[in-house]
């Protein structure tokens, strides 16, 4: 193997090895918040494989209609807006329940900037919204078609029927 191709070896395993560990750094990131937010006995929390999560960020983005920078609320024809001021923790589990008669469903945490996907029950989100909450961040669940999204002053509810 001439010099070229062996650095070219060297250098293509260096990355394989940086790519590793930005993947565990982001793995224990998720370890951490979840520890934080989810106390050990609230139970029903699973980080979910990078597969599992790709498929469910996949069915997020087949479900509601995204653009660059978020989901277009445009398009959304069942939506409910809370402002910053407005007592939404409330509210929002009053307009979820309502809408869809909470009980045991799975849902989803979705940060796009990391591999991992949190899975939980939506009464675990909703009593820890104010600590999920943050601009890049989506909470999912799949069996209402409902989708969170946090811009920056308000948050968004949107749901499909």
């Amino acid at each position: 193997m001439d010099r070229k191709a062996r650095l070219q070896e060297l250098l293509n395993k260096q990355k394989q090895k940086e790519y590793a560990q930005e993947k565990k750094n982001a793995y224990e990131t998720v370890l951490e918040e979840v520890n934080e937010l989810f106390p050990i006995s609230d139970g029903n929390v699973e980080i979910l494989s990078e597969e599992e999560s790709q498929a469910i960020v996949n069915e997020l983005f087949e479900v509601f209609p995204f653009y660059d920078n978020g989901i277009n609320w445009n398009l959304m024809s069942h939506k409910t807006f809370y402002s910053n001021s407005s007592d939404y923790e409330n509210s929002l589990g009053e307009l979820i329940n309502r809408k869809h008669k909470l009980e045991n469903e799975i849902s989803y945490i979705i940060d796009l900037n990391y591999h991992h996907v949190i899975e939980t029950k939506l009464t675990n989100i909703l009593y820890r919204i104010e600590e999920i909450r943050t601009w890049d961040r989506y909470i999912y669940c799949p069996q209402f078609k409902l989708v969170i999204e946090f811009p920056s002053n308000f948050i968004a509810v949107g749901w499909k029927e």
